[in-house]
C-alpha cells in the first residue's frame, strides 16, 4: 500500500499500531433498567430444552462466552449467555426471559461501543452459531444476522455483487444494518439498511415475525436505522445486491494547519461530486505531529483526476497524493486494515452529526481534536459525508433520520484513562449547535435515544411499545 492509509489503517497507526475497531459497528448501549423476577429463574429447565449451550456464571466457559470485541467491558456480568444454534433456541430463550422478567441483550458481532452485546443482569442471546451463512442468487442475498462483513463481501465478490457496508471485517451485518450502515458505497447505493428487503425476527413473546415493505411495514421501518436489540431478535435478513467494480483509492495528505479548510472544502466538493466518488477526512493527534488526510474512492483510472478536481475546487494544496487501483476484494481488504483489525481491544468512541458543514463547524472539529491532552496517546476523528444516495430516502421513511444533514463525525481512541471520556465531552461542547445529534451505531453511555433518532423518536417508541410492551429487549439507551 506504500504510503496510503485506509480508514482502518489510519486509526490503527494513529493509536499506536492497532487497527481501528468497530468503525461501522453495532448500536444501542448503556445500563439496562432494573428488573425483578417472581422467583428464581429455572436455568436448568431452560438448559434442558435448548439445542445450543447455555452458560451461567458458575460455568468455566462463561467468561469466554460473555466477552465482546471491546474488552473495555470484559467485567460485565450477564445473568446467562445462550449460544443459539436454531431459531427455536431464540424463541425459547425469549419466552423464558419474558416470563421471568429478565432483560435480553443480543450479540451478533459484539462490537457495541459501550458493551450492549453483553449487558449486566441480562440473558445474552448470541447468534453466531445460527445456521444460514450467506445464500446469494440473482440480485438478492439472504444472510444469517451474525455473519461478518468480510464473509458477506467474500461470498458476493465472485458474482461481481456487493451490498453497501462498513469496513471492519468482524462487524456483523445485523448490527451495522439495524443502525443504518455508513460505508464507502453509501453515496452510490445508500446505507446498508436501504438495501434491506426483509427480515425475520423473534419477538419477546417467542412469536416469529416477518417484516418487509408489505408485511409488518411498521417493524420494517424501525429495523432500518432504529438500532439493534430494540424490538426483538433478528434471525435472518434479505438484501438487494448491487454490481461491484474495480476502484481507485487515492490518499491525499495535508499540513495539519490546513485541516479546517480541508474539511470544509472537501465537504462542499463532495456534495456536488458524482455519486460513484466517495471520500472521508481523517484527523489524528497525539503521539507525534498531527495528521490530516483525505481518502477518496473513485471509478478505476479516475483517481488522479478526481483528486485534482477536489484540490482545485476547494482551493487546497496537498503535501502528497498517492493512487492505487484495486479489485473488489482488494478494496474491501484495504479498508479492513489487515489481520490486526480482527483482534479485540479496548476503546472509547462516539459521534456527532453535523447539520451544515460551515467553516465554523469545520473549525470546531479541529478545536475538538486540539482538546486531546498531550501524553494521553492518540485520538482520531473520521468525517464522512451524508450526501448522494443517502439523501434519496425521505428522513421519515425509515428510522434513520440523518438524510438531510452534511456529515457524520466519529471520535475514536484506545486510550482508556479518564482523559478519553473527558475528551468526548469536550468534543461535543466544541461543536455546539453545529451538531444536531449522533449516529446510533457510534453511541455513548448516558445518551438519550432522542440524540440518535431525532424527529423519528416518537414513532419509533410507539412501534417498540407495540411489540415489546414490557421492555424485555434492552440495548441501553433511555427512550
Amino acid at each position: 500500500m506504500s504510503g496510503q492509509m485506509s480508514r482502518q489503517e489510519f486509526v490503527r497507526r494513529a493509536v499506536g499500531g492497532l487497527a481501528g475497531a468497530a468503525l461501522l459497528g453495532a448500536c444501542r448501549t448503556g445500563t439496562p433498567r432494573a428488573v425483578s423476577s417472581p422467583g428464581p429463574p429455572d436455568w436448568a429447565g431452560l438448559r434442558g430444552r435448548l439445542d445450543g449451550p447455555l452458560f451461567l456464571p458458575s460455568d468455566p466457559q462463561y467468561a469466554a462466552a460473555k466477552d465482546t470485541f471491546n474488552s473495555r467491558f470484559d467485567g460485565s456480568v450477564p445473568a446467562a449467555v445462550l449460544a443459539a444454534v436454531s431459531v427455536a433456541d431464540v424463541q425459547k430463550a425469549a419466552e423464558f426471559a419474558s416470563s421471568n422478567h429478565i432483560g435480553v441483550s443480543v450479540r451478533s458481532g459484539g462490537h457495541s461501543y459501550i458493551g450492549a452485546s453483553s449487558l449486566p443482569a441480562t440473558l445474552v442471546i448470541d447468534l453466531r452459531r445460527l445456521p444460514g451463512g450467506v445464500d446469494a442468487g440473482g440480485d438478492m442475498m439472504t444472510v444469517s444476522p451474525a455473519t461478518d462483513l468480510d464473509s458477506v463481501q467474500t461470498a458476493l465478490a465472485p458474482r461481481s455483487r456487493l451490498i453497501p457496508s462498513g469496513s471492519c471485517p468482524t462487524v456483523a451485518v445485523a448490527g451495522l444494518t439495524l443502525g443504518g450502515g455508513l460505508g464507502s458505497d453509501a453515496r452510490l447505493h445508500g446505507l446498508t439498511c436501504d438495501a434491506l428487503v426483509s427480515a425475520e425476527l423473534v419477538l419477546p413473546s417467542g412469536e416469529i415475525l416477518s417484516a418487509s415493505a408489505d408485511d409488518h411495514p411498521d417493524v420494517f421501518w424501525a429495523l432500518r436505522g432504529g438500532g439493534g436489540g430494540n424490538l426483538g431478535v433478528v434471525t435472518s435478513m434479505t438484501f438487494r445486491t448491487f454490481p461491484s467494480t474495480d476502484r481507485d483509492v487515492v490518499t491525499v495528505a495535508f499540513p495539519m494547519d490546513a485541516a479546517a479548510a480541508v474539511i470544509a472544502g472537501w465537504q462542499q466538493w463532495q456534495q456536488a461530486a458524482d455519486r460513484d466518488i466517495w471520500g472521508m477526512v481523517n484527523i489524528t493527534v497525539g503521539d507525534g505531529p498531527g495528521r490530516c488526510t483525505v481518502i477518496l474512492a473513485t471509478p478505476p483510472g479516475h483517481g488522479p483526476a478526481v483528486a485534482g478536481d477536489m484540490l482545485a475546487a476547494a482551493g487546497l494544496s496537498a503535501s502528497s497524493t498517492r493512487t492505487r487501483t484495486l479489485d473488489r476484494m482488494d478494496f474491501v481488504h484495504y479498508f479492513e486494515g489487515g489481520d490486526s483489525a480482527r483482534v479485540p481491544r479496548a476503546f472509547v468512541a462516539g459521534s456527532d452529526i453535523i447539520g451544515e458543514m460551515t467553516s465554523t463547524a469545520a473549525e470546531s472539529i479541529v478545536t475538538a481534536m486540539a482538546s486531546w491532552p498531550g501524553g494521553a496517546g492518540s485520538a482520531t476523528a473520521v468525517v464522512e459525508s451524508l450526501s448522494g444516495a443517502v439523501g434519496d430516502v425521505d428522513p421519515a421513511a425509515s428510522a434513520f433520520p440523518w438524510r438531510r444533514q452534511a456529515a457524520s463525525v466519529q471520535w475514536y481512541t484506545e486510550a482508556l484513562s479518564d482523559a478519553a471520556t473527558d475528551w468526548l465531552t469536550a468534543a461535543h461542547r466544541a461543536l455546539g449547535s453545529a451538531s444536531v445529534g449522533g449516529y446510533i451505531n457510534y453511541p455513548e453511555s448516558g445518551d438519550p435515544l432522542a440524540r440518535y433518532l431525532g424527529p423519528n423518536l416518537q414513532r419509533f417508541n410507539a412501534i417498540r411499545h407495540t411489540y415489546d410492551p414490557a421492555g424485555v429487549m434492552l440495548s441501553g439507551i433511555a427512550g
